[in-house]
């Protein structure tokens, strides 16, 4: 999990400066449409958000998953173990 909240902090750290750095390559370009872009990068904001807790949801459901299937496999286990036994 906390591989993905590096790479998403990274990449949005990346994508924030490419942005920046456009933004102030165009200042001129981009100056009357200053509001707007303010808007449309508070929408990316949380969009990034949203993804991020749909990403980190599902690893957590991911992760129950596993720990369910591995518990599943491990009372067969026993269970097969208490049957080789009472038949010994």
């Amino acid at each position: 999990m906390k591989a993905i909240n590096k790479t998403l902090w990274v990449s949005g750290l990346v994508t924030g400066a490419l942005v920046g750095a456009y933004l102030y390559k165009n200042q001129d370009q981009y100056a009357s449409q200053k509001e707007k872009i303010n808007g449309l990068l508070g929408d990316l904001q949380q969009v990034a958000g949203e993804l991020k807790n749909k990403l980190v949801e599902a690893s957590q459901e991911g992760l129950n998953a596993t720990k369910t299937a591995l518990n599943s496999a491990k009372e067969s286990a026993n269970s097969a173990k208490e049957a080789v036994k009472e038949k010994v």
